[in-house]
């Protein structure tokens, strides 16, 4: 986009015309940009992918995936022969999807959808910003938008978020070809184009399908901007009306089959107790809840370092003349990706802070505008002596580091002392490979994956009564405590669960029957 400032007298220029032109001049080859971005891709989210047995939540999506190919069923998750409705079945079937060409889940592949959805997500922050800043910027977002502690972990984990960020980054840069189109494009009639609504909502969709909050970001991102520019009118338009109808369609059409497939009781009880853990004040897990609401976005900050300490400069006034009316567009896009989910989910309960990575994007944006001025505005930050093409180039080669330590000496020593593939292998040893292991209340889904039988939960013991042979269960020491059968009941192996809890692994003898 050429500058207006060719047409005045250099002493006239403004520091966006200065940005502007600088964007033009320093021009980046597409070919080398979009390379070095893969390069940087591949190392950050592929490298060290299957290093490490699953951790934490891993070990639920990965047993769940599998119960997937298993079943051969697509639309219900299910969990030791329960349907699973906390989270929809989008991370399960891609899990499951990656898992094909193996003929079960694995490590690699159990993360791999993570690992895609990072690197299409730096290549979306990539598009845009190049769109706006010129090639320059667009590698500068590319680059920056992983390195951040939000990243590090969750873009290479077998986890819901990273393919959550995806969704969301999807539909709010595809919105703002909506808002692009309805400012600049007389053709588009002032409501934007029909492809680019239909594919922001269509993210959006995506985004429910993997887990639940979607709508709740994207809204809360939209709404102030399009209050901000003074175009609120574009919700009620036509094409936003259908775009948004066909894609609660396709979240309706699931839920339909879902219902059908495992009741509408199990479905609605769920789904609205996931609902009232995240919206309702009563909720909260804090006695004094305030303190997350006021706390909480500084650990936000936190996790987002390095590149969140740039964030404070954009706030500065005047910042925004540093650019043109595109990039001041971008800045309060950004502004509002960031400040008003910030504000929304810290009045909400459930104080996490990877139910905050949604937003990370749109702080790294800001980080990325940052650095941007203050390349081309060393007055932006004259007291730092540095150059900031020195801070950036410390900054990569710094993460890379950080990478390196993550795979290196993170990933094994948070591992140390847990061997669900050893433990899961120990009860797989005593089992007989044809019978079913039940369990009750234990959670412990890292070894019972390495299990790699079938097992399903039971609500109690009375329910194993009925049975004529011996019959094997896992317990934890609830359950043992409890256990109404302990006089024909043989231990066979007692262990620890990751938390390094007592499990025990039992065989229950059938009663004699009369002669």
């Amino acid at each position: 986009m050429s500058s207006v400032a060719e047409s005045r007298p250099a002493k006239t220029q403004t520091k966006s015309d200065r940005l502007a032109q600088t964007r033009d001049a320093r021009r980046v080859p597409p070919i080398a940009a979009f390379g070095l971005l893969l390069l940087w891709c591949l190392f950050l989210f592929f490298y060290g992918l299957g290093q490490g047995e699953f951790y934490r939540t891993e070990c639920l999506r990965a047993i769940v995936a599998q119960q997937v190919l298993d079943s051969g069923n697509w639309l219900v998750p299910t969990l030791y022969g329960e349907p699973l409705f906390t989270k929809p079945p989008g991370m399960y079937a891609a899990i499951a999807l990656a898992s094909l060409p193996f003929g079960h889940v694995t490590e690699w592949s159990a993360r791999l959808p993570s690992a895609l959805a990072a690197t299409i997500t730096a290549f979306l922050m990539f598009g845009y910003f190049r769109r706006v800043l010129g090639p320059g910027g667009g590698l500068l977002a590319g680059l920056l938008a992983p390195v951040s502690l939000l990243w590090l972990d969750k873009a290479t984990a077998a986890d819901i978020d990273m393919l959550q960020v995806a969704w969301v980054s999807g539909a709010i840069l595809c919105f703002l070809r909506v808002l692009e189109g309805a400012e600049d494009e007389p053709a588009s009639q002032g409501t934007g184009r029909w492809s680019w609504w239909l594919a922001a909502l269509a993210c959006v969709a995506g985004g429910v399908l993997t887990k639940w909050t979607a709508p709740a970001f994207f809204y809360v991102s939209i709404v102030p901007l399009l209050w901000w520019r003074g175009r609120l009118r574009l919700l009620w338009c036509r094409k936003h009306l259908v775009s948004a109808a066909l894609a609660a369609s396709v979240c309706v059409a699931w839920a339909a089959a879902a219902v059908s497939l495992a009741g509408w009781d199990v479905f609605y009880t769920t789904v609205s107790q996931e609902a009232l853990q995240r919206l309702a004040p009563s909720h909260h897990v804090h006695r004094l809840p305030w303190l997350g609401m006021v706390f909480h976005p500084l650990l936000v900050f936190a996790a987002a370092l390095p590149v969140s300490a740039l964030v404070p400069l954009t706030l500065r006034r005047g910042f925004s003349a540093r650019f043109d009316a595109r990039g001041r567009r971008l800045l309060e896009a950004l502004h509002c990706w960031t400040w008003p989910n910030l504000l929304f989910w810290s009045l909400l309960p459930q104080h996490n802070i990877r139910y905050f990575f949604p937003l990370a994007p749109g702080l790294t944006g800001l980080a990325v505008l940052a650095l941007y001025a203050w390349q081309h505005d060393r007055q932006l930050l004259r007291w730092f002596g540095l150059h900031p093409r020195v801070i950036l180039i410390a900054l990569l080669i710094g993460w890379v580091a950080v990478k390196l330590t993550y795979v290196h000496v993170i990933v094994p020593e948070r591992l140390r002392g847990r061997e669900p593939r050893a433990k899961g292998e120990a009860l797989a040893a005593q089992v007989p490979a044809d019978e079913t292991l039940y369990l009750f209340r234990l959670k412990d889904e890292g070894i019972m994956f390495y299990y790699g039988r079938p097992a399903r939960r039971l609500a109690n013991p009375e329910q194993l009564t009925s049975r004529r042979q011996p019959t094997y269960c896992i317990l934890d020491a609830g359950d043992w405590q409890n256990w109404p059968f302990k006089e024909r009941t043989q231990p066979l192996l007692q262990l620890t669960d990751e938390q390094q809890a007592p499990i025990l692994l039992v065989r229950l003898q059938p009663l004699e029957r009369s002669p």
